[in-house]
């Protein structure tokens, strides 16, 4: 440790000059730490002593034009640098205060510099996958993170819970997806999933949860857009197209169509998005800090992704699973290419708002939710596999031309 102390005095005069030989003679054998700085009363102002950890002043100047040179001396000692005025060499005293103040002043140093490497970090540029493997990353987080969303999410659910059991008749009303509180109350308990999974991130890793939107750090509302326009012509196609394959019919509507109409309109874009969030976001970025390598992380995620999404739906068929894990596998492959979950966010939405309304309008409803009974086909899988490869490839033909997503057709974007 050098310790820094400043002999302000007149360098033409030789009594100055003698007392700061001696000081220098006698600690060069007994106190070799100390550094000796000559400064001139003339041309010293508060930047040139800011750096020293004592101010030695041979003589006090009292010069008027010294004024500032005064204010900065006393600014100094209000700081906790001591300040000695004295024609000889200093004091024990007054070196073993310099010495303090030289720890304070390496420790300060040394808390400024960890502080710029770790915003040096924050600022490195990341793949979406590990945006959580940030300069505090440590092994136990993602547990830490994994429990505080269930946690929140659970009383979430339970505070949602207790409001639509007294608007329904009975517990089976719950999930009958005809009743419009029960319709509600799901979408409301899945929307739950982006406030659970924000405050989980946080919580968990100490950096801004809003990664999860996008490596951009927010919901990028012009991407939004532009993939709105793309996904809803084509997937309102592919759902046309499925209507004439399989020969569907026009049914009644439900009784209070009208009301489930609004919730799907106003709150179903909540629900898929709390499922993306979720599912494409928070387990994604989680999971994929415990790997250095982004290109493991991304395979890793990708399949506990698909399968937590395929089960979370409560379907063993088959068929419906390859249909659920062709949206999370595409899911994960645009946030990877993207760097966000814009796309599909989209995706998610238009699907279940399509898909919804039209069974509210032409009857059907029922059939439109996967549970446990829900049994798909070869056809419709292989035609969902089809239309979701068809728009995922159209999004990241987008992306590239918008500047979104990086040239190349596996390279990720980073931020």
């Amino acid at each position: 440790m050098t310790v820094r102390i400043a002999a302000v005095g007149d360098p033409g005069h030789l009594e100055d000059q003698q007392s700061l030989a001696r000081a220098r003679a006698l600690s060069r054998e007994a106190a070799p730490d100390l550094e000796w700085s000559p400064l001139t009363t003339r041309r010293v102002d508060g930047a040139d002593l800011a750096g020293f950890d004592g101010l030695w002043f041979l003589a006090w100047p009292e010069a008027p034009e010294a004024e500032g040179l005064r204010r900065a001396a006393w600014g100094a000692h209000g700081a906790g640098t001591p300040v000695l005025v004295s024609p000889t060499e200093p004091p024990a005293w007054f070196v073993g205060q310099a010495r303090h103040r030289a720890a304070y002043r390496l420790a300060a140093e040394h808390r400024a510099a960890e502080a710029a490497a770790l915003a040096a970090g924050e600022r490195e540029p990341r793949t979406y996958v590990h945006q959580m493997r940030g300069p505090r990353y440590r092994w136990w987080r993602p547990l830490v993170a994994l429990a505080v969303g269930t946690g929140i999410w659970v009383v979430s659910a339970a505070l949602l819970s207790v409001p639509a059991l007294f608007l329904v008749d009975s517990e089976e009303e719950m999930v009958n997806p005809l009743n419009p509180w029960a319709s509600l109350s799901l979408n409301l308990l899945l929307a739950a999933l982006v406030p659970a999974t924000l405050v989980a991130l946080w919580a968990g890793f100490r950096r801004s949860p809003w990664r999860v939107l996008s490596v951009a750090g927010r919901l990028r509302w012009g991407w939004l857009g532009w993939c709105l326009l793309v996904v809803t012509p084509l997937w309102a196609a592919y759902l046309l197209l499925t209507w004439f394959v399989f020969d569907q019919e026009v049914l009644d509507r439900p009784e209070r169509w009208g009301a489930l109409l609004l919730i799907t309109l106003l709150t179903t874009p909540l629900q898929a998005a709390g499922e993306e969030v979720a599912f494409r976001g928070g387990l994604v970025q989680g999971v994929g800090a415990w790997f250095r390598s982004p290109v493991v992380a991304l395979g890793v995620t990708t399949l506990l992704s698909t399968a937590t999404f395929a089960a979370a739906h409560g379907s063993a068929d088959p068929w419906i699973i390859i249909e659920l894990g062709s949206l999370a596998v595409a899911g994960c492959w645009l946030a990877w290419r993207t760097g966000g979950l814009e796309a599909v966010i989209v995706l998610h939405v238009v699907n279940n708002v399509l898909i919804m309304a039209t069974g509210i309008l032409l009857g059907g409803l029922e059939e439109s939710y996967v549970s446990g009974e829900s049994q798909g086909s070869p056809v419709s899988a292989a035609m969902n596999v089809v239309a979701t490869a068809v728009v995922t490839a159209a999004l990241l033909w987008l992306a590239r031309r918008r500047g979104i997503a990086p040239p190349g057709w596996r390279t990720p974007a980073t931020g």
